[in-house]
């Protein structure tokens, strides 16, 4: 089923779409508890995400391929265009196909390390003509990265909602947010793109801080920290236990809001952790 059909048919029931994104891990133990996981959920994701690894993307697949396969939830196959040539994504698409994945989260990707001069040479510059690539088959339903806080390379909050406008016309069915912990700046985001007349789902990115060395990472990734949730990190980051709770209920507690508030979809950034995922499903379907 295409993930587009799954937003059409639950915001028509004012429902919100929920889901879940893993990502593929370097050990077998790693991917038996991702297994694991995902098989014992009583209750099942809307749909569940699955990060690129890799130059051809072939454990993205086996992985995405195989839950699809053994649990019967739909699967979103992310794809990263950095360096690739035309060639190498036609020949990725065609094997995305024949494992029936029917969805992909259209991305650019992260350069190289120490790498310079290569926009130049590049044969998608940008997200957006991956995904114009990719809509020219009808087969797939594509998903893009939209950010409440801007990407960490626009100048305004102006561009940031053209490169989004740009992205739905090059055919985006839906956006998946980058993660963000104040819910006001996505509600800004969604207004803006209405205002933009961008007319497809927003779903909006979660993650619940688990450790204090989680924080340079969110970082990296642009997000800014809200004095409250500063205080809650300063004051049990001697305590792993106690931080993991209080990150996961700080999340939790934006979640009820977001839905509160009508939104699309929420997607939960589980950092493959069991424990993220049995309990906002038990919480939230």
């Amino acid at each position: 089923m295409k993930i587009s059909e799954i937003y059409e048919q639950k915001n028509k029931r004012n429902q919100t779409v929920i889901s879940l994104e893993i990502f593929p891990p370097k050990t077998l133990n790693g991917e038996k508890t991702i297994f694991d996981t995902v098989t014992n959920l009583t209750k099942k994701p809307d749909y569940i995400s699955v990060t690129y690894r890799d130059v051809t993307g072939d454990k993205t697949r086996e992985i995405a391929s195989k839950i699809k396969q053994t649990t019967g939830v739909e699967v979103l196959h992310h794809l990263t265009c950095v360096q690739k040539s035309q060639g190498d994504i036609d020949e990725i698409l065609n094997q995305i196909k024949e494992a029936n994945i029917q969805n992909i989260l259209a991305l650019h990707g992260d350069y190289p390390k120490n790498q310079e001069n290569y926009s130049t040479s590049d044969e998608y510059p940008l997200a957006k003509h991956l995904i114009s690539d990719i809509k020219k088959r009808a087969c797939f339903s594509v998903g893009a990265a939209a950010y409440p806080e801007g990407h960490v390379d626009s100048n305004s909050i102006s561009e940031n909602i053209d490169h989004l406008r740009q992205k739905y016309e090059a055919g985006t069915d839906f956006f998946i947010s980058q993660l963000f912990f104040d819910n006001d700046k996505f509600y800004r985001l969604n207004e803006a793109a209405k205002t933009a007349r961008i007319a497809c789902p927003l779903a909006a990115g979660i993650m619940p801080i688990m450790s204090a060395a989680n924080i340079e990472r969110l970082i990296f990734f642009g997000a800014s920290i809200p004095t409250n949730l500063i205080k809650i990190i300063n004051k049990y980051k001697e305590s792993p236990e106690d931080l993991r709770k209080a990150g996961l209920e700080y999340a939790f507690k934006q979640v009820d809001d977001l839905i509160a508030h009508g939104v699309d979809g929420v997607h939960l950034y589980t950092m493959n952790r069991p424990s993220v995922a049995n309990e906002a499903m038990e919480r939230y379907l």
